[in-house]
């Protein structure tokens, strides 16, 4: 595995090059710490039920609209004056940061800012909406996974790596369609389906370039 100063991918030739170059980047390791005390806290209630199923199927349908809404309104979000002051939130400029180096796997990541304090919030919540420990357990834990597996999909199709799988293809496709096509088009990341069901997944032979694909929203753009 060899880095390019940032302006080509990482070679990673196999997943366990991958996951050795996901590892290695300490807000990676902050997500899989969190799920695997999210197991364990899951596992000290018993084995699962079919009552707890509902979580996780909940989570499975949600995630991809999450990450549509997400992608589009928050990381996507141009700088704007409110009140004679520009507004820019801090999501919107690593984004762009992210945009503008798609290959650099430090930004391709979440940063520390947003995973750090994720857990306790995320705990908080699920314990208050929840009627039980056993069943915030299977939020903490369908949560954890669900954002683990984004981070290693993402991580993935930001690295030179070949899936093999035709599934995995299709979601490298898409995912680079948005990155070196139109910033505003294909904005699912694990789930390109949402893009089809949502109207933002045009055929590529009809879309133009974008200019401002590197440059999401320059900074004078408010």
């Amino acid at each position: 595995m060899t880095a390019a100063g940032g302006s080509r991918p990482i070679h990673a030739a196999d997943l366990g090059a991958a996951w050795q170059e996901f590892i290695r980047h300490p807000s990676a390791r902050l997500v899989v710490a969190q799920t695997v005390a999210a197991a364990a806290w899951r596992l000290s209630f018993g084995r699962l039920r079919r009552s707890d199923l509902p979580v996780f199927v909940g989570m499975a349908l949600w995630w991809p609209f999450q990450e549509w809404l997400v992608h589009t309104y928050l990381l996507h979000a141009p700088p704007r004056r409110i009140a004679g002051r520009r507004i820019d939130p801090l999501a919107a400029r690593h984004h762009r940061a992210h945009h503008a180096d798609p290959w650099d796997p430090a930004i391709t990541l979440l940063p520390m800012w947003v995973v750090a304090p994720a857990a306790p919030l995320e705990l908080a919540g699920w314990l208050a909406v929840m009627p039980s420990r056993r069943a915030a357990a299977n939020g903490m834990l369908a949560g954890s996974l669900a954002t683990l597996a984004y981070e290693w999909v993402h991580h993935l199709v930001h690295l030179g790596y070949r899936p093999r799988r035709s599934w995995f293809r299709w979601v490298q496709r898409r995912h680079r369609l948005h990155h070196f096509k139109d910033e505003h088009l294909w904005l699912g990341v694990t789930s390109p389906w949402i893009d089809d069901l949502l109207g933002t997944a045009p055929d590529p032979r009809t879309v133009a370039t974008s200019p401002t694909v590197r440059s999401v929203h320059p900074p004078d753009a408010a």
